[in-house]
């Protein structure tokens, strides 16, 4: 799309049409008697005097700021020509400059505003009166929004500390939530009621209970005999031999020549009785340290 070009010098006549040779313009904050400096070329390194004397063609270079003007001119003998206030900078380098509400209407279905950029610069930039803003609302040329930063690092980088408002700021006081950090963020109180818990699931009215800490239950141990409750074993003997003792000369059994258990030959042998179960282990220590990760609770002030 091609546009007009804004005239390259800013020239005057008089009242015959001729140019308005050392006539004198001064520029004012609008509305007001203020003097406001313009500049002798686009860096706006180098004001203008105030006012500016027009030369033999009635011309000079009047470069505007981002400001909003009053021009009143005048001829060589300082006679008022005209004044006309609320004037601003058609242009700043090659970028429009727009002083004042800006209002985009529009009934398509196509965007209201389209920004292309096929530079290295930021697609839209949004600053405060410092120029340039260290901590703008910016798209980049690729797309990412910074709030706060100039050089957003991510699809969407918030400058810290970022406080979040909107339906975020709705959220009723007191309101409990689980952060994965130490201090509660900016608007919430970290809530020290629990400490060292696991969290339950439930289905129904939540509440909290139980009494050995976290780490006391998960942790490395070994379970020993004082850790068992009191309880009984039942034993079934399957049949076994036992050996036992002959003893010379004993009579008392039955049949001629036998001894107390009727064996016919003395001899000496020992009876085993009894059965012993132990009860000591042999096995390792039992590790239940869990790995985690500490969260904790915070409410919204």
């Amino acid at each position: 799309m091609a546009v007009l070009t804004p005239s390259p010098k800013t020239a005057f006549v008089d009242a015959a049409g001729e140019p308005l040779v050392g006539g004198m313009l001064y520029t004012y904050i609008a509305g007001t008697s203020t003097l406001q400096a313009t500049y002798t070329d686009s860096t706006a390194a180098t004001a203008n005097t105030n006012p500016i004397v027009l030369d033999s063609r009635g011309e000079a270079n009047v470069w505007l700021g981002g400001a909003i003007y009053k021009f009143v001119l005048k001829d060589a003998d300082d006679a008022l020509i005209w004044t006309v206030d609320n004037i601003s900078a058609p242009t700043a380098a090659v970028s429009p400059v727009l002083s004042g509400n800006v209002t985009i209407d529009s009934n398509t279905s196509s965007a209201a505003l389209t920004i292309t950029q096929t530079g290295t610069g930021a697609a839209l930039r949004v600053q405060d009166s410092s120029d340039p803003d260290a901590t703008p609302f910016i798209v980049d040329s690729n797309g990412s929004v910074g709030i706060g930063t100039a050089t957003p690092s991510s699809a969407l980088e918030i400058a810290s500390p970022g406080v979040f408002t909107g339906a975020w700021a709705y959220l009723p006081t007191g309101t409990a939530m689980m952060f994965v950090q130490t201090s509660a963020p900016t608007g919430w109180t970290k809530s020290t009621t629990h400490d060292n818990k696991a969290l339950r699931v439930v289905s129904g009215s939540a509440s909290s209970g139980g009494t050995t800490g976290f780490t006391s239950v998960f942790t490395s141990r070994t379970i020993t005999t004082a850790n068992m409750p009191s309880h009984t074993h039942t034993l079934t003997d399957p049949g076994h031999a036992h050996t036992y003792t002959l003893k010379s000369g004993t009579t008392s059994g039955t049949g001629s020549g036998t001894n107390w258990f009727g064996e016919a030959t003395a001899s000496t042998s020992t009876v085993t009785t009894g059965i012993t179960i132990a009860n000591a282990g042999s096995g390792t220590a039992m590790d239940f340290a869990v790995q985690y990760v500490d969260v904790i609770i915070a409410t919204k002030d």
